[in-house]
């Protein structure tokens, strides 16, 4: 019927866009300079709805995911920060918090990060048990 078609196309257009801003983010953060392509991407300008988040970023730090977009926040902070954009401000919720008990809450996360990364293989041993391959003769 014409309501489930309507509503399909409707939502089918917001993943979409939210898909194209997301990768957009990556081609616009480029601090790449060396081809026109390059600069043409560092400067063009962008939708609305990714500016928008770009701006919230940069204000505070923020991240606002609308109608469970498919990309979640730690993805978009991840290229953010991947891509040197670091916000001018930030959350003014963290003040609420005294620095001591911000200070234990990253502590015991660099703790379960570590742990994690004391039980992994290095990269040589991934790679080897992973993909081993007949060293040439």
């Amino acid at each position: 019927d014409a309501a489930t078609t309507a509503e399909f196309n409707r939502q089918t257009d917001f993943e979409y866009e939210r898909i194209r801003d997301f990768i957009i983010l990556h081609y616009k953060a480029t601090r790449r300079d060396d081809t026109e392509f390059w600069r043409h991407c560092r400067d063009m300008e962008v939708p609305e709805t990714l500016q928008r988040k770009m701006d919230l970023w940069m204000a505070n730090g923020r991240i606002f995911r609308e109608d469970e977009e498919l990309f979640a926040e730690e993805s978009w902070i991840q290229v953010f920060l991947g891509q040197g954009i670091v916000p001018r401000g930030y959350d003014p919720m963290v003040g609420l918090r005294p620095d001591a008990e911000v200070d234990a809450f990253l502590g015991n996360i660099t703790g379960v990060i570590r742990k994690c990364v004391d039980r992994m293989p290095d990269h040589a041993a991934y790679v080897a048990q992973v993909c081993p391959a007949t060293p040439p003769t």
